[in-house]
């Protein structure tokens, strides 16, 4: 069947009847507006949808800090959902792959633990830009599905941060350690707040020590950041320049000139030895919560901590303002002086005639 404007469609039927009524039907959705999938979206999957969006679309897309994660969980859709052709990638059909993520467990045995909301909805938002992508631009999708999936609630949970106890045994523990990049790393992501990739893909041109500036220039929101180095940990990166005599490449230089350091094995060891396992697990990640702990409970504003650690809103930094009272102190301090300094204590009051009473009721039985 052909329509102006529109593409041929084709349908193979036994009975001329049925070929007459699909001709009548499709012609009405077309004239209301509707979407009539065309012989190749019968064809195309979603496998190779996904294919095509990872070598064309992907590459050339501005924030590609997590471009690791999103090919993993593309890939997730590809083995599982690859069959699946486009003109039946519908909501309900997304709904039960999603189930499907919900089921998984992660790790060995009993550390096996199932999947997290959070992590789901990292999985459908993959596969939401991909289908968004062949909805604008390629034309081979009537709208988004994944828009009209419901997403799991994600819980911020507690925000594990370092005490003081903590950070005093975990400093010792990277000084006492036979890797040299360590302590400077955990001293810097303790200052600074900056991720673990963003330290390790450092190099000497990124450190400006005239200014004392540190210049990330692949972050996660992907616009380059300049973080000041202040404190004694100036001195620590001084001592880590003092160490390196080519004063060229990476800041944590590994075995090979080609790659950074693998600081993860370090960290590991220094966690184990500073008591941070099990029950007190620590991330590297922790680090950069410690620090946004640090600045809340120092009276730092929301905007404040949000501009030091790069976030774009106030929605991340949010999550750091329940961790302690202690930096809302003074604010209540000084609106309870200014407006409530007129309270006091209720005065005692005489008894009265009927407490007497009851006083002397009781003293007698």
């Amino acid at each position: 069947m052909r329509l102006r404007g529109e593409q041929p469609r084709a349908r193979t039927f036994r009975r001329k009847t049925d070929a007459e009524l699909w001709a009548k039907k499709v012609e009405s959705d077309l004239g209301h507006g509707f979407y009539v999938p065309t012989t190749a979206d019968r064809r195309r999957t979603l496998g190779e949808l996904v294919d095509k969006f990872l070598t064309e679309q992907l590459p050339i897309r501005q924030q590609r800090a997590d471009e690791r994660n999103v090919r993993r969980n593309l890939q997730w859709w590809k083995e599982n959902a690859g069959f699946v052709t486009l003109d039946k990638l519908t909501p309900q059909t997304i709904a039960g792959f999603r189930s499907q993520l919900l089921a998984r467990r992660v790790g060995v045995g009993e550390n096996a633990k199932p999947v997290t909301q959070a992590t789901v909805n990292r999985y459908l938002a993959a596969l939401s830009a991909v289908c968004k992508w062949a909805w604008k631009e390629l034309h081979w999708l009537p709208a988004n599905p994944v828009l009209s999936v419901a997403k799991g609630r994600e819980t911020t949970g507690i925000i594990r941060f370092l005490s003081d106890d903590e950070r005093t045994k975990l400093l010792g523990a990277c000084k006492a350690s036979t890797d040299r990049n360590i302590y400077c790393a955990v001293a810097l992501a303790l200052a600074t707040g900056a991720r673990y990739s963003n330290l390790r893909m450092l190099t000497w041109d990124d450190v400006d020590f005239d200014r004392w500036l540190l210049r990330f220039k692949h972050t996660k929101n992907g616009e380059p950041r300049f973080v000041p180095v202040v404190g004694p940990v100036q001195q620590v990166l001084q001592a880590q320049a003092d160490r390196d005599p080519t004063g060229q490449g990476w800041v944590f230089k590994g075995a090979r000139d080609a790659v950074p350091a693998d600081l993860e094995m370090a960290w590991r060891a220094v966690r184990k030895k500073a008591g941070l396992t099990d029950e007190k697990h620590c991330r590297f990640h922790d680090l950069r919560h410690t620090t946004a702990s640090y600045l809340t409970m120092n009276g730092a504003t929301l905007a404040e901590v949000a501009e030091a650690l790069g976030h774009r809103t106030l929605v991340m930094a949010k999550r750091y303002s329940h961790q302690s009272g202690e930096h809302v102190r003074g604010t209540l301090e000084r609106m309870a002086n200014r407006f409530l300094s007129d309270l006091a204590p209720l005065e005692e009051s005489p008894p009265t005639a009927s407490q007497i009473r009851r006083a002397t009721r009781s003293a007698a039985s």
